[in-house]
């Protein structure tokens, strides 16, 4: 993987922990503060799973 395929990696890494910040906060407000654990837990976990995937090799 090259400095550029690096570095767009990260770019999607980041966009994809901004949609769930962002999904994490909206829920929050709906649901108010007893679904803070919850909503975070869910959050990190579907992080986690995502970033534990293996990645294809990039032609």
């Amino acid at each position: 993987m090259n400095d550029e395929e690096k570095h767009e990696t990260r770019i999607v890494e980041m966009a994809a922990l901004l949609v769930l910040l962002g999904l994490s906060a909206a829920v929050y407000v709906w649901a108010g503060s007893a679904a803070l654990t919850a909503v975070s837990g869910v959050g990190a976990g579907l992080f986690a799973t995502w970033r534990s995937q293996p990645r294809p090799p990039r032609r």
